[in-house]
This record gives C-alpha cells, structure tokens and sequence, in this order.
C-alpha cells in the first residue's frame, strides 16, 4: 500500500468517524427532546392535581362555614333554650 492510499484510507476513516459523531448527536438530541416533552407532560399533571387540591379546599372551606353556622345556630337555640327555663 502506498502513501497515497494510506492518505485516502485515514480521510474516509476520519470522515466517517465525523459522521459518526453527527448521528450520536443527533440521537441524543432526539432522546433530549423526548425527555424533555415527558417532562412537561409531568408538569401539566402536577398542575392539575394542585389546582385540584385547591378546588378541594375551597370546597372544605365552604363546609367547614356551613357547619359552623349550623352549630352556632345550635348554640344560639340552646342560649335561647336556657334563658326560658332559667325564668
């Protein structure tokens, strides 16, 4: 083999080992991209579960009123109750 070929041999060799490193960027690109979409996917889910959470409170909030109106409907009718008997 002569030093020509040799030459030839090293510039194809070293062409595709570029081209090598172009589609294993290229791959991990492709894979970034992917984990990245998964990534926001988990984002949307988290909010919605915490604006779910939010809606749950303010619906134990609104229980949480009612019944203490209720109860101090209770305690009003006892007040009412023990004034009665107590004349």
């Amino acid at each position: 083999m002569g030093s020509k070929e040799i030459e030839d041999s090293l510039e194809r060799l070293d062409k595709l080992t570029q081209e090598e490193a172009r589609m294993a960027s290229a791959e991990q690109l492709k894979m970034t991209h992917s984990v990245d979409d998964r990534v926001r996917g988990v984002e949307r889910q988290v909010q919605d579960v915490r604006n779910d959470m939010q809606n749950v409170r303010g619906d134990v909030q609104e229980i949480g009123k009612h019944i203490s109106s209720r109860v101090q409907g209770v305690d009003d009718k006892l007040d009412q109750a023990d004034r009665s008997l107590s004349y």
